[in-house]
């Protein structure tokens, strides 16, 4: 991530059949692992994921992408194809200036995300050893 300049990776089980299972952010790591003290050699990174993340589709609309990052107050959300694998990553900036959308409906958007919603990090039956970015 800090190599790429990068926030957020989506996480997938296996890059040949990459069905979206979690996302790990800059902020997931600083959290989980650095704050709370933890090696992170010693962390696999489903300790620290977000799993079963808000997403959206490869073919819905714009308007209703900036409706679910409000609703879920994210900033970012992956793009899954019909069969759940990741195509992508929306962030709230890629949507200024597309479609009906207007910097002012941003700026309100950006004013209405303050913390991520996170559900707790959950117990995984087997370790996830890989990350993908698409």
């Amino acid at each position: 991530m800090q190599q790429l300049n990068i926030g957020v990776l989506p996480v997938v089980l296996d890059p040949t059949n990459p069905q979206l299972v979690g996302m790990v952010t800059d902020r997931d790591l600083c959290l989980h692992v650095v704050a709370g003290g933890k090696d992170p050699a010693d962390i696999w990174i489903s300790e620290c994921m977000t799993t079963d993340p808000i997403c959206c589709a490869v073919g819905d609309d714009v308007r209703y992408a900036l409706e679910l990052m409000e609703e879920h107050q994210v900033r970012r959300l992956p793009v899954v194809n019909g069969r759940h694998e990741v195509a992508g990553i929306l962030s709230l900036g890629d949507l200024v200036g597309k479609g009906s959308i207007t910097s002012v409906e941003i700026a309100e958007a950006l004013r209405t995300i303050r913390e991520p919603v996170r559900e707790p990090v959950g117990e995984t039956a087997e370790p996830m050893e890989m990350i993908t970015a698409a």
